[in-house]
């Protein structure tokens, strides 16, 4: 089969970028996937279905941000090196080395916040057109990041602050969860904390939302939000209303 037939591409509007992400990444395939919209265009290089490195046109994402906003490189500092990065055509980051600004694991860990920030952002993202075209990553792309596609998800998710966003994906007081088949194979390697663990052992049995939010030490906002990352992983369903409920009791 020929790659092009293999390329997806459409508009964000038709589906959601979770879970776009999530359908790329557990068939972990390899190839970039990019998203434009306001002459801005970032891109994601997925590797075995991790993410391991990112690129982005918005200033924002920009580098020298990241450790100007840190703290670690002053307002001068900053200056100072894209001067010489630009009369040099030398990448901003070994500028930074070089000045002595920052130490080379400095550098590596800002790549990685750079990387993880723009694969983060996207999940804000609810228009603009995707695209992406499976195939080996150009070789000159350094390998930075291996997010497992559960914690990307994760992850990305957590980032949403948009209410109508997450309240449509949850469907309601009276929608009813419960956890798939095989989730320890699924929730093996998902950094979540102790009260989100809980939180998922109440839906061993089909529980409707609002006893979610009654028996967790969570906050409501939350317990939704982790509520539809869960569901986009596969780990959690929503039956039928009709099963009955399980009823959850506080350990207190």
């Amino acid at each position: 089969m020929e790659l092009q037939s293999l390329i997806r591409e459409g508009v964000l509007s038709t589906t959601t970028f979770p879970g776009l992400m999530y359908s790329i990444l557990s068939r972990k395939e390899t190839g970039v996937l990019s998203l434009t919209g306001d002459a801005i265009e970032k891109s994601i290089y997925i590797q075995s279905g991790r993410p391991v490195f990112a690129t982005s046109n918005d200033r924002d994402d920009r580098l020298g941000q990241i450790f100007f906003k840190s703290g670690l490189v002053s307002l001068e500092g900053l200056i100072g090196a894209l001067e010489r990065a630009t009369r040099e055509s030398k990448r901003l980051g070994t500028v930074f080395v070089e000045l002595g600004l920052i130490q080379p694991h400095d550098l590596v860990e800002g790549v990685r916040t750079q990387v993880r920030n723009i694969v983060c952002s996207l999940f804000l993202w609810t228009r603009g057109r995707y695209r992406y075209r499976p195939g080996a990553l150009p070789s000159d792309e350094l390998i930075t990041l291996k997010l497992s596609a559960g914690n990307t998800i994760l992850e990305g998710i957590r980032r949403i602050q948009s209410w109508e966003r997450i309240w449509e994906a949850v469907g309601g007081l009276d929608a009813h969860y419960q956890t798939a088949s095989g989730i320890e194979e699924m929730s093996r390697d998902l950094t979540l904390s102790l009260e989100e663990w809980t939180l998922l052992s109440y839906c061993e049995r089909a529980v409707p939302l609002r006893e979610l939010c009654r028996g967790s030490t969570l906050k409501d906002f939350e317990i939704c939000r982790l509520v539809w990352a869960l569901m986009t992983l596969g780990i959690v369903i929503r039956v039928s209303s009709r099963v009955g409920p399980s009823k959850i009791r506080n350990s207190d």
